[in-house]
C-alpha cells in the first residue's frame, strides 16, 4: 500500500489447519505451495502473484510467543506432534489441567498418583496397542494418540488468561 500502483494484500496468520494454502493453491489454479494435514507445513511467509495488479500471500498459522511453553504450543496445534522427540512432557501438561483418568476411563496405577508415563501406559492398555517385538504397551503411540484427541479438539483442554 502507497508504493506505486501495486497494492498489497496482507493477510492476518489464522488458524493452523484453515486451509490457508489450499485456497491460495486453488485460486492460481496450480500447486504453488505444498499443503498437508498435518500443521506446520506452511514455514515462512511467501509472495505469488495472480495477476501484476493481485499479489497473494500465504502464511504460516498461529505463532506463539517464545515464552509459551512447548507443550502448550504442541497442543495448540502449532507444533507438529511428529517431530516431538519428548510427546510424555506435553502428556504431562495435558494430565495436570485435566482429569484424564475418568475421562478416558482409565485403570488406576499401582502406586499413589498418575505420572505422564502411567497415563500414556493405561491408555496403551486400554486401546490395545502393542510393540512389534515384545508384545510390550506402546506408551509412545499412546502419548501421540492423545496429543492428537487433543489438538483435534475430542479433549478439551481450556486456559484462563493470566
Amino acid at each position: 500500500c502507497g508504493r506505486g500502483s501495486r497494492r498489497s494484500l496482507w493477510p492476518r496468520p489464522g488458524l493452523p489447519n484453515a486451509g490457508k494454502s489450499s485456497v491460495l493453491n486453488a485460486v492460481l489454479g496450480r500447486s504453488a505451495v505444498g499443503v498437508s494435514r498435518a500443521p506446520g507445513r506452511t514455514r515462512y511467509f511467501q509472495t505469488h502473484f495472480l495477476t501484476a495488479q493481485v499479489r497473494l500471500c500465504d502464511c504460516p498459522g498461529l505463532v506463539f510467543p517464545s515464552r509459551a511453553p512447548p507443550e502448550l504450543q504442541v497442543l495448540a496445534g502449532v507444533y507438529p506432534i511428529a517431530q516431538l522427540q519428548d510427546p510424555y512432557s506435553a502428556v504431562g501438561f495435558l494430565g495436570s489441567r485435566l482429569a484424564l483418568p475418568p475421562l478416558l476411563q482409565l485403570r488406576p496405577p499401582n502406586g499413589p498418583g498418575w505420572t505422564a508415563w502411567e497415563l500414556c501406559e493405561a491408555w496403551a492398555e486400554q486401546r490395545g496397542y502393542k510393540t512389534a517385538r515384545a508384545a510390550r504397551n506402546d506408551v509412545a503411540r499412546a502419548a501421540n494418540g492423545l496429543l492428537r484427541m487433543a489438538a483435534e479438539g475430542r479433549i478439551r483442554l481450556c486456559l484462563r488468561p493470566p
